[in-house]
């Protein structure tokens, strides 16, 4: 299929314009005397509205392949999004993020704060003790593995903020109205084409099955506009639950902030659980 895809595309790229496929046509009769590439010229210079049969048929050999592209980042972002709004466990560790920064805080004019950006998140490794040994993020990360274990579950709740991260809702927004414009223009097309001139010319006949491609391309469209305009109400939900303007912070850039917090939290994790491993092993040896 891919093959054929290539083939096709650069059918696409390089045929020539309408004014030069007519002169072509009007050598048919020197069609012997001429070399191979004008001889295949002449060939397709006879066929009848070729770029828009072209155009069509590259269409429904990429159809698949690009409802493969959109899908899974529209499931991805949606996932993600009811997953955070569903996480009490990251709730539970925002609180106590504020908590310990209200107290870190009081008495100046950053104290008792109602809440914070999630773009702070991924700066709480830069707020060091005063030895330099250990962040605020291992701080906060030691706090819950000894007294919230439950909240260290929120990594796993999260499981699609990683590939949502990787999603640009622009991009996405631009391959929707390219397929669209391509279903539209494909329906144009077949209402349009005209009958046959020739009893071997069968792409009425094949386009007539592709007459069902079209419908079940559409129908196909229409569920993945429908899954992106919940896709964008869930992530407008979002920005309503975190105070946030989803106008103003892309879905990548959000859950780029968030997904990088989950990896740095994890990084504190598993360095605290080795550090009090070494502190241990230092013990035995000691009482040894």
């Amino acid at each position: 299929t891919q093959a054929m895809i290539l083939t096709v595309n650069n059918l696409v790229k390089q045929l020539p314009e309408d004014s030069q496929l007519s002169v072509l046509g009007e050598l048919k009769d020197e069609y012997d005397d001429l070399a191979e590439p004008e001889q295949f010229g002449v060939v397709i210079s006879t066929v009848s509205k070729l770029r828009p049969r072209l155009n069509s048929i590259l269409f429904k050999l990429q159809f698949e392949e690009q409802v493969n592209n959109v899908k899974p980042d529209i499931v991805s972002v949606t996932a993600a999004c009811e997953e955070l709004h569903n996480s009490s466990n990251f709730s539970k560790l925002l609180e106590l993020i504020l908590l310990v920064g209200n107290y870190m805080n009081s008495g100046s004019r950053n104290g008792a704060a109602f809440g914070f950006s999630i773009s702070y998140l991924c700066k709480l490794r830069d707020t060091k003790s005063s030895d330099q040994k250990m962040t605020l993020l291992h701080f906060l990360a030691e706090i819950c593995m000894e007294q919230y274990p439950e909240v260290m579950r929120f990594i796993d709740e999260l499981i699609h903020v990683e590939k949502a991260s990787r999603v640009s809702a622009e991009t996405l927004q631009k391959n929707l109205e390219q397929m669209s414009k391509q279903i539209t223009g494909l329906e144009k097309e077949l209402e349009a084409f005209p009958p046959p001139s020739d009893d071997k010319d069968k792409f009425v006949e094949k386009m007539t099955i592709s007459f069902y491609f079209a419908k079940m391309a559409r129908e196909q469209y229409d569920k993945l506009a429908l899954m992106h305009t919940n896709m964008e109400k869930q992530y407008e939900d979002l920005g309503t639950y975190f105070v946030f303007d989803p106008k103003k912070i892309s879905i990548e850039e959000f859950f780029g902030d968030l997904n990088n917090f989950r990896t740095m939290f994890q990084v504190s994790e598993y360095y605290n659980t080795r550090l009090k491993v070494m502190l241990l092993t230092c013990s035995i040896i000691r009482l040894h």
